[in-house]
């Protein structure tokens, strides 16, 4: 099973939808938001898949909650901590000081995906893939990436 990761749209449509393309060329069957949504009209740009969405620092968490719940989406607030197939996933912004690298180091999650930076990376922590898809909006080259929930092998892939 392949799944979409996503951070930092700050309400940039254009960039959102091309990601979008790219995760329906890719066949990803959910997608996780690392936060800094930053627009009502991002959530149901990913009305195709299963979507978690965390809250980020650029973020209005009241105003995003509704958004998200409304578009039918997951909402998780400033941590997501749930399972997709067989691997358990936390999903945070990364702002909050600390919290990143306490959960890379839990050593229970099998993959940890982060925003904030802006810019991509990923690394493993013992068994725990800790992930940052990059960004959509005031990165160069804006990127998304692609995890293989069953190798456990991430790609980032530039819009």
């Amino acid at each position: 099973m392949k799944i979409g990761v996503v951070s930092d749209t700050h309400g940039n449509i254009p960039n959102t939808e091309r990601a979008i393309e790219i995760l329906k060329a890719q066949n990803v069957e959910a997608v996780l938001h690392c936060g800094d949504i930053c627009g009502i009209e991002i959530a149901p740009l990913f009305a195709d898949w299963p979507t978690h969405f965390v809250t980020g620092n650029c973020d209005n968490p009241d105003l995003m909650k509704i958004t998200v719940e409304r578009a039918g989406q997951f909402w998780h607030g400033m941590f997501g901590d749930f399972t997709i197939g067989k691997r358990l996933i936390a999903l945070l912004h990364s702002h909050e000081s600390g919290r990143l690298e306490k959960t890379a180091n839990a050593g229970i999650y099998d993959l940890v995906c982060y925003g904030h930076t802006h810019v991509n990376e990923q690394h493993r922590v013992g068994k725990t893939l800790v992930l940052n898809p990059g960004a959509l909006h005031r990165a160069n080259p804006h990127t998304i990436a692609i995890v293989d929930l069953e190798t456990m092998v991430a790609e980032h892939i530039a819009l």
